[in-house]
């Protein structure tokens, strides 16, 4: 068991625990190492009392299988017998005689919406417990498929009045064993509506790799590595497009091209991007982005440029032409709401760039050595040259 779990369990006696604190005497909990009623409490019960205990967890366990909230109702009957002990030694003890008529003419039943018996001028109902029931595993036991309409149970109470018969014939020793018990079956029967952690967390590979990966090396063309991070953040930002884009350096007009990067579905041009290795200003906006300017104002494509910082007069410019502009600080809060598999679809994409468009078998390695420094169990690794294998650990 992870020591999450362990936490989790040790949560869950805790509330168990302030629930009973509540309605059992303080004495019951001095020496209570746990709520386990195998931990030695109740020893001194008779042989008889405990065929009444395993007859009253056993019928809640059978009538739990057609109404989860049958376990409450039980619960409910073993505490409303034991505030009403409180004041009257008739319950003090085990009495393995009680009937539900002894206990109706007892208490005179005041409410016909629920179960409420009378004690001198009092009122103590199964109402108030059952909504304390419902809190308390559903908020602070994460059991939320406890029902958590108390009226139809609390209702119908007559329908489990040998529940009610049962619990009312426990002592008060018998019935802090039985509510633990209880419990335990809830515990066991309702399932835990748990967050799920993994551990270790899931990496983000392609946000590091945006943030710490140098961009230039001497085996590669300036701004390469800039343009396979670009054409890995396209390619899982729009997987239903199909991209084309050629070397750096190569001329789009050559290529019958708009961008660094176009993105088609079937024959019509969705998106063009233009990569910019560099800080776009006022002063270099139109020289740098004027054809994507022009792609924006004469296509009906969507005009990306991707720079690695842009100034607002020089985002204002590109806007005002109806051209949409990331910088690595844009790409940096977008790839926050990226999952792992989101990540490594564009990390994937980054590899592919170098190694079939790039045609750069020195920038896949530099690559993939940087990958397994900061997430040594990615399957692209699989394509890591077993020369660079250690090398890659020795930059960890």
């Amino acid at each position: 068991m992870s020591r999450w779990s362990d936490d989790r369990a040790d949560h869950d006696d805790e509330a168990i625990e302030m629930f009973l604190q509540s309605h059992f005497p303080a004495t019951y909990f001095g020496n209570q190492s746990d709520l386990s009623a195998s931990d030695g409490f109740g020893d001194g019960i008779s042989d008889a009392e405990r065929n009444v205990i395993d007859a009253l967890v056993s019928e809640a366990g059978t009538q739990f299988a057609s109404s989860k909230g049958t376990l409450g109702l039980a619960i409910d009957f073993v505490v409303l017998a034991e505030e009403l002990a409180k004041y009257d030694d008739w319950l003090a003890g085990f009495n393995p005689d009680i009937t539900v008529d002894d206990i109706l003419d007892r208490y005179e039943s005041t409410a016909k919406s629920s179960l409420t018996l009378k004690r001198g001028d009092t009122r103590e109902g199964i109402r108030a417990f059952h909504n304390e029931l419902i809190e308390l595993f559903r908020e602070d036991l994460n059991r939320t498929n406890f029902p958590s309409s108390p009226g139809h149970h609390t209702g119908e109470w007559e329908r489990y009045d040998d529940m009610l018969e049962l619990a009312f014939r426990l002592s008060r020793d018998g019935r802090f064993v039985a509510a633990q018990e209880l419990f335990d079956l809830g515990l066991e029967r309702l399932e835990s509506s748990e967050y799920e952690r993994r551990d270790p967390p899931f990496e983000e590979p392609f946000l590091k790799v945006l943030r710490d990966y140098t961009r230039k090396a001497p085996n590669e063309q300036g701004g390469s590595a800039y343009q396979a991070l670009c054409y890995g953040y396209v390619k899982a930002e729009w997987p239903h497009l199909s991209l084309r884009a050629s070397k750096v350096r190569t001329g789009s007009s050559r290529q019958q091209r708009y961008g660094d990067i176009d993105g088609y579905h079937g024959p019509d041009l969705m998106i063009s991007v233009e990569v910019k290795d560099r800080v776009i200003d006022e002063s270099n906006v139109s020289a740098e982005l004027g054809t994507m300017m022009k792609v924006a104002q004469n296509t009906t494509a969507i005009a990306i440029a991707i720079c690695t910082e842009v100034s607002p007069e020089a985002r204002e410019t590109l806007e005002e032409a109806d051209v949409r502009v990331l910088d690595d600080e844009d790409i940096s809060r977008q790839l926050r709401f990226w999952d792992y598999h989101k990540q490594n679809r564009a990390l994937h994409g980054m590899v592919h760039f170098f190694a079939n468009i790039e045609e750069n078998p020195d920038g896949v390695q530099r690559l993939l050595r940087f990958v397994a420094s900061i997430d040594p169990d990615n399957r692209v690794l699989d394509h890591l040259a077993d020369s660079d294998v250690q090398m890659g650990l020795d930059e960890t």
